[in-house]
């Protein structure tokens, strides 16, 4: 850090490039220019040494909520300030911080984009509802603490009062003699920025673009009206089998007009016509034929990717999918990160910063018809991590302080909930301890409690006023007797007891496929909570407490 003329002492930092990259939609490679990596770094300073904050929570500095990009609109700086400052960034050391910025997001393949959810919006602060109730306008340093305890007594939780800042700036009207502290100061000293929640999916550009072709009847099939496009050769009969409606693309194929009568003759080869009814040529044979059907698929795709603007399309990562039941639809792996939180924590899951809890989910249908969202995993790594090694924010590589300790598998609750009542769909559900220790071959008494008694009893009390009640429900599915695991680029299928193995061939969406293929149709049992219109209604309308479960 360096020192500015006007006595503020500022630096830079670049672990949050990724989040910003993502929230600016911008690609960073080996040629992108320095310039375009200056709203990636953010301009810190050194925290408040006064602020006594939870848990040891300790950071080396705090953000100013500026990037390089802009620093030139920071009002409160001097020109002078900005002239050290430059001149400071010139140096070897911050140079080399810039560029570290590019070799980090060029070597993690990230996404492109992520999908942000408002939900996190929709909680609020119980502690800071019952301030502002408060009759009373003022009072001494010593009455606002003896509120504060009678709060907590009351069932606000003593980790969103630490979070609030309120007890150091009480420390401060203390030290200063101040001898009334008035509501409205309270209410414009609570501050909870440093745990601001991000709620989103991650996006993967989907360059490749996949028409999507219809079979053309059988009755069609002897159709050669196709052979004037000099695709068939003297003896040769050509005729559609697959339209694109969208943009009439068109794939068909080739045949010796003696084997054409047998259907079930695969010989000849294949074509594919754009939206004008020209042939699309095959770059690699110099011709218009095509090996396979699935080659000639790809070649009017990227031909419509190329020649026709056919946009393309930013599809939900699925780096884990293949640990789902079979079946749903409408998969999502869900982040909810601390972005601005300035401590740095990372996973082996994901990428991402920070990452304070992860869930997937499926949308299902129950035997009655009802469309759920189904819970197939939560976690945390991060408080897991915590409780397993212990938290300690003091040398590198130490697992550091995070809000939420003793609340995350209710913070992710609140948000499924949220998501729930804003769309379609007629509850929550989840998956049993049963289904989830299979996944690990082994019995373990913390996912026991997590599925079978944490998830259950902190929706009962998050819907308690609402009517909710916990049921259970049934849901079609396989059963998950095989799994899938990753060798290198390829995808292989086997059991658990060395009955049934596949080599490693397929992509993960086709061996998903093929281990539902090999399973059996079960019926399921699983535990629920169904929602009304008038619950989601009021879940829409009020929201959650961010701390706690008393809703208001």
């Amino acid at each position: 850090m360096i020192p500015l003329p006007s006595g503020k002492t500022v630096g830079i930092s670049n672990i949050r490039a990724r989040y910003h990259a993502l929230r600016l939609n911008r690609k960073v490679d080996s040629r992108t220019p320095r310039s375009e990596l200056l709203a990636l770094i953010d301009i810190v300073t050194n925290p408040d040494e006064s602020k006594q904050l939870p848990y040891h929570y300790h950071p080396r500095f705090q953000f100013t909520g500026h990037t390089l990009s802009n620093l030139a609109s920071i009002d409160s700086w001097t020109a002078e300030d900005r002239k050290v400052f430059s001149e400071w960034l010139s140096q070897e050391s911050q140079v080399r911080v810039i560029e570290q910025t590019r070799a980090r997001l060029f070597s993690e393949e990230l996404p492109l984009t992520e999908q942000h959810y408002k939900y996190p919006e929709k909680l609020y602060s119980l502690l800071t509802r019952r301030i502002a109730q408060l009759r009373m306008g003022r009072a001494t340093v010593k009455q606002w603490r003896n509120t504060l305890l009678n709060m907590k007594q009351q069932g606000i939780r003593e980790e969103e009062i630490s979070w609030s800042g309120i007890l150091p700036f009480l420390q401060c009207c203390k030290t200063q003699s101040q001898p009334f502290v008035t509501k409205q100061e309270i209410l414009e000293a609570i501050d909870f920025s440093a745990i601001r929640l991000s709620l989103t999916n991650e996006l993967a550009f989907n360059n490749q673009c996949e028409l999507d072709f219809i079979e053309v009847p059988q009755f069609r099939l002897r159709d050669t009206t196709h052979n004037k496009l000099n695709i068939a050769n003297p003896g040769e009969v050509c005729a559609l089998r697959y339209v694109e409606l969208l943009h009439y693309y068109k794939v068909g194929f080739v045949k010796p007009l003696n084997t054409f009568a047998d259907p079930c003759n695969q010989q000849g080869s294949w074509f594919a016509l754009d939206t004008t009814g020209s042939p699309i040529p095959n770059s690699r044979a110099n011709n218009h034929r095509f090996l396979s059907k699935a080659e000639a698929f790809d070649a009017a795709s990227e031909h419509a990717l190329r020649h026709v603007g056919v946009p393309v399309e930013y599809t939900p990562c699925r780096r884990y999918e293949y640990k789902t039941l079979c079946g749903g639809e409408n998969y999502l792996e869900w982040l909810v990160s601390l972005p601005d939180y300035p401590i740095s924590h990372f996973t082996s899951h994901y990428h991402t910063r920070n990452l304070l809890v992860h869930f997937r989910t499926k949308e299902r249908y129950d035997t009655l018809g009802r469309k759920l969202l189904f819970i197939e995993e939560i976690q945390s790594d991060w408080h897991q991590s915590g409780a397993m090694h212990g938290y300690l924010n003091r040398w590198p590589g130490t697992i550091p302080p995070a809000p939420f300790r003793k609340e995350w598998v209710t913070l992710a609750l609140k948000l499924l909930l949220q998501h729930v009542a804003s769309n379609d769909l007629e509850g929550i559900a989840w998956s049993t301890s049963d289904i989830q220790e299979y996944h690990y071959s082994k019995r373990m008494s913390p996912i026991s409690r997590l599925y079978d008694e944490t998830i259950p009893r902190s929706l009962s009390r998050l819907t308690k006023n609402l009517g909710g009640t916990i049921t259970s429900c049934k849901i079609v599915t396989k059963e998950p007797r095989l799994q899938i695991k990753r060798q290198t680029d390829k995808w292989s299928v086997s059991d658990k007891q060395g009955n049934f193995a596949t080599r490693p061939r397929y992509s993960q969406q086709d061996a998903i496929r093929v281990m539902a293929r090999h399973c059996k149709q079960i019926t399921l049992d699983i535990p629920a909570l169904l929602l009304d219109q008038s619950m989601k209604h009021q879940i829409c309308k009020n929201g959650f407490p961010i701390f706690g479960n008393q809703l208001t």
